[in-house]
C-alpha cells in the first residue's frame, strides 16, 4: 500500500523543511515497508499451498494404499494396466492447455469467468481427442497376456475428459495468483476417490471393475466442482477461443508430451517387462514416493509466474539460492524417506508388499531428482520458453533403453527404476545450466 504525505503550500519554510524530511524519511522506508510486506504474502501463500500439496500426496497415498490392501499384489496390477495409458496420456494430452492458460490468467486486464469458459471449452476439446486416443492405445498397444483387460481400461479412459477440465480450468486460478480456489479444487480432486473407494468397501467387495468405475464417478465429480461458482459456464461468453488456444499451446504441448512421456516411461516398461504381480509392487509405490515431489513442485508453481511476470525474472544469485535450499530439502527428505520407507510398507501395505520396498528405494531418488527438475522447467515455461528443456528430455529415452537393456538381464524389473535413476540425473544437471544460462543473461542486463 502506497503511503504519500501532502505538504501544505502555506507551511512556513522551517515547517516546509521538517515536513520535506519526514517525506523523505517515510519514502525511503515505504518501499522497504511495502517489499517487507509482499515477501510476507509471499511466504504465507507458499507455505499455505505447501501444505496443501502434502495433504493432496497424503490423500494419493491413502488412496494408493487402500488400493493395495483391498485388491492385493495381482489385482493392484489388473487396476494399474486399466488406468496406465489414461495417466500416460492425461498432461500429455492436455496439449499445453494448462501454461497458455496460466499464462492468459497471469494478465489482470482480462475477465476470469470469460477466460474460465474458454478454458472449460479448450479441457472439453482436449478431453474428447485424450479419450479417443487413449480407446486407441487400450485397443493395439496391450501386451499379450494383460489383453483380457482391454474392456477395463477402455472404461477408465472415459475418466479423461473431466480430469483434463479440471485442470486447465483451475490453471485459471494459478495463473492469476489465486491459490485459495486452486488450492481447494486440489484438495476436492484428490480425496474424492479414496473417499469412494473407501466408503463402497465399508460396505461391499471392492475389485478392479468396482475400483475402475468408481475411478471415473470421481473424475466427472471433480469437473463439476471445477465449475461452481462460475456463471454461466456454457452459455456464457468465453475468450480466446478455443482454435486460438490450441495454435498458442502448440509449443507447450510438444513440451509436455516429451516431458510427460520420460516421466512415465519407467511404467510402459514395466507394462511390457514384468508380470501382473510384479506390476501391482512397483504401482503401489509410485504414490509413496511421490512425497518427495511436493516441496520442488510447488516451487515450480510461483516460478512459472515469476518467469511470467514482466516486472523481474530470476538472476544467478536466485538460482544459487533456489537450487541449494531444493538439493538440501530433496537430500535429507529422501534419506529420511529411504530409511522408513521398508518398516512403514510392512506396517500399512502389509507383508504381502514387502518385496516393493527395493523398488522403493530406487524411486526415491527418481522422484526427488524429478521434483526439482519440474520446478526449474516451470519456470522456463512462464518465461515462454517451452521447448529450452527438449533435448535434455529427448536424451532421457535414449538411457533408459540402454540401460534397463544393459541390466535386465541380471536384474530383470529392477534394471527399470535404476535406468530411471540414470535419466533424470541427465535432465536435472542440464536443465540446470538452461536455467543458469538464462539466469546469468537477465543479471548481465540488469546490471
Amino acid at each position: 500500500m502506497s503511503q504519500e504525505l501532502c505538504i501544505d503550500e502555506t507551511t512556513s519554510d522551517h515547517g516546509h523543511r521538517a515536513t520535506a524530511g519526514m517525506a523523505t524519511d517515510t519514502e525511503s522506508l515505504a518501499p522497504e515497508k511495502r517489499s517487507l510486506a509482499k515477501i510476507l504474502r509471499r511466504c504465507r501463500t507458499f507455505a499455505f499451498t505447501v501444505g496443501v500439496s502434502f495433504a493432496v500426496v497424503f490423500l494419493q497415498l491413502a488412496q494408493g494404499i487402500l488400493l493395495a490392501r483391498l485388491l492385493g499384489p495381482e489385482g493392484r496390477g489388473e487396476y494399474a494396466t486399466a488406468v496406465l495409458y489414461s495417466q500416460l496420456l492425461l498432461y500429455v494430452g492436455l496439449l499445453g492447455g494448462i501454461e497458455v492458460i496460466c499464462r492468459y490468467a497471469n494478465d489482470t486486464t482480462i475477465d476470469r469467468d470469460t477466460l474460465r469458459r474458454a478454458a472449460l471449452w479448450l479441457g472439453i476439446t482436449t478431453g474428447v481427442i485424450t479419450t479417443v486416443a487413449t480407446i486407441f492405445c487400450n485397443l493395439v498397444a496391450l501386451p499379450g497376456d494383460k489383453r483380457f483387460l482391454m474392456p477395463l481400461a477402455c472404461l477408465c479412459s472415459l475418466s479423461v475428459i473431466g480430469q483434463q477440465v479440471m485442470l486447465i480450468v483451475s490453471a485459471v486460478d494459478r495463473g492469476a495468483g489465486g491459490f485459495g480456489r486452486y488450492n481447494v479444487l486440489r484438495l476436492f480432486a484428490a480425496a474424492i476417490f479414496p473417499a469412494l473407494l473407501l466408503v463402497y468397501a465399508l460396505l461391499f467387495t471392492v475389485d478392479p471393475n468396482v475400483a475402475a468405475i468408481l475411478f471415473v464417478i470421481s473424475s466427472i465429480l471433480t469437473m463439476g466442482a471445477c465449475l461452481v461458482g462460475v456463471r454461466k459456464p456454457f452459455r456464457g461468453e468465453s475468450e480466446p477461443r478455443v482454435p486460438q488456444l490450441l495454435r498458442e499451446s502448440r509449443s507447450y504441448g510438444f513440451s509436455m508430451f516429451v516431458t510427460d512421456f520420460v516421466d512415465r516411461l519407467d511404467l510402459v516398461l514395466v507394462l511390457w517387462l514384468a508380470p501382473l504381480m510384479t506390476q501391482g509392487l512397483y504401482a503401489a509405490m509410485i504414490p509413496a514416493v511421490y512425497t518427495l515431489t511436493v516441496i520442488p513442485n510447488t516451487l515450480g508453481l510461483f516460478l512459472f509466474n515469476a518467469g511470467a511476470s514482466r516486472d523481474r525474472r530470476l538472476t544467478v544469485r536466485d538460482v544459487h539460492r533456489i537450487l541449494a535450499s531444493s538439493f538440501a530439502v530433496q537430500f535429507a527428505s529422501t534419506v529420511l524417506f529411504m530409511l522408513m520407507i521398508g518398516p512403514l510398507v510392512r506396517l500399512v501395505y502389509g507383508e504381502a508388499f514387502s518385496e516393493a520396498v527395493i523398488y522403493a528405494l530406487w524411486l526415491a531418488p527418481v522422484a526427488a531428482m524429478r521434483g526439482i527438475i519440474q520446478g526449474l522447467d516451470n519456470y522456463l515455461k512462464g518465461c515462454g520458453r517451452p521447448l529450452a528443456s527438449i533435448n535434455s528430455r529427448i536424451a532421457s529415452p535414449g538411457i533408459m533403453f540402454g540401460v534397463t537393456a544393459l541390466l535386465f538381464p541380471t536384474m530383470q524389473t529392477l534394471a527399470i527404476p535404476i535406468a530411471a535413476v540414470a535419466a533424470q540425473f541427465v535432465c536435472l544437471v542440464w536443465l540446470s545450466a538452461i536455467v543458469y544460462a538464462d539466469a546469468r543473461h537477465v543479471t548481465a542486463f540488469t546490471d
